[in-house]
């Protein structure tokens, strides 16, 4: 079987999974099977899948043994969901009694969006507080005296076993001006989302972005990982939810304006794109009009890197090589991207500079 129908056939069974779509061209074998689960493994999206096997007729399920394994993975998700979401109330309510109000980011608080919000693949517990950069780096350093932060957040293990990361802000961009427009545009819009609660499953409630920021936020966090780590389909999932929330033309206006000033119109068309081929979305949920060159690139990247890049050849090396190594690898990564995104990739280099002596200052 070729490359390419494999892969239509786990866009179709990830889209029955969500409901967009309804059957598989055709009965995979044993062995396609297999590649399927690999794929939806590599992609963390196996829960989801898993209920697109669910919605097929017995004769089309995988054989038992994969079934059991794909259903046993699939309960893993659920308890890892549950016991995240008990333990993101827990960490947003221990910030609120030591004075900082807070908002729990992505993760989580997508989940909510999701059909069956169990099934989403969980991750860490990013958290951002309110305060500034040196109220919440002197609460930090109470418990961890040598706790090095980087621009935008500090790794902070409050919970044993958990990744925590404390945000003074949510995010940043490589380019001085657009970054600057950002930052301004986070400042303004704190306020709003510390009003936006919602209930995390049975285990309490959280401040999450509401549906405003997140058009705005969860696609600029993908366009991060594009320059950082790499990209999976179940971060473009999380975007795919987010848009079937619904925005009236107003609000796509104002949404696409922000997009403008942050120069990500060109990446905004080419995860429409993506949204559009792989997860069927309706034209009613697009903010622009799918951009099909930039989209084609973008999709070849999610599938040759996978979630959070972990299957890229140059995953290891980011991860365990020395600050040059990383920069450099990470560089070399980018280099095919300047023409589609030169903002963000000319201002890197500058930028990575800037925030080597910026760290070494705030140690």
């Amino acid at each position: 079987m070729q490359q390419r129908d494999i892969t239509r056939l786990f866009f179709e069974l990830v889209c029955l999974g969500i409901g967009t779509g309804r059957n598989l061209s055709h009965s995979p074998t044993k062995e396609e099977w297999e590649i399927l689960y690999e794929m939806a493994t590599k992609q963390a999206v196996t829960g989801i899948a898993f209920t697109g096997i669910e919605r097929l007729p017995a004769e089309q399920r995988p054989a038992k043994e994969l079934l059991l394994k794909w259903y046993n993975v699939t309960l893993l998700i659920a308890k890892q969901n549950t016991l995240l979401n008990k333990q993101a109330v827990a960490v947003a309510r221990k910030f609120e009694e030591e004075g900082f109000e807070n908002v729990i980011l992505k993760g989580q608080g997508i989940a909510t969006l999701y059909d069956e919000p169990a099934r989403r693949t969980a991750g860490d517990i990013d958290i951002w507080l309110a305060g500034g950069r040196k109220k919440i780096m002197d609460y930090v350093r109470k418990f961890l005296p040598d706790a090095l932060p980087n621009y935008h957040h500090v790794n902070f293990p409050l919970v044993k076993g958990v990744a925590i990361e404390v945000h003074f802000t949510p995010s940043w961009m490589y380019n001085y001006f657009t970054n600057k427009r950002l930052q301004d545009y986070f400042e303004r819009e704190m306020a709003t989302q510390l009003a936006n609660r919602v209930a995390l499953g049975n285990e309490g409630t959280v401040c999450i972005p509401d549906a405003a920021f997140n058009r705005v936020f969860i696609l600029l966090h993908i366009y991060r990982h594009l320059f950082q780590e790499g990209i999976g389909l179940r971060q473009l999932l999380d975007y795919y939810y987010v848009l079937r929330q619904g925005f009236t033309p107003e609000e796509r206006d104002v949404t696409v304006a922000r997009l403008k000033e942050l120069g990500m119109l060109r990446f905004a068309g080419a995860v429409m794109y993506v949204l559009k081929e792989v997860f069927l979305i309706d034209d009613a949920y697009l903010i622009l009009p799918p951009l099909e060159k930039e989209g084609k690139e973008l999709l070849d990247n999610v599938l040759i890197m996978g979630n959070f890049g972990k299957y890229s050849p140059s995953y290891a090396i980011q991860k365990g090589g020395n600050l040059w190594q990383r920069a450099t690898s990470r560089t070399m990564q980018n280099v095919g991207m300047i023409k589609s995104y030169p903002s963000e990739n000319l201002w890197a280099p500058l930028f990575r500079i800037w925030h080597f002596f910026w760290m070494r200052m705030n140690k």
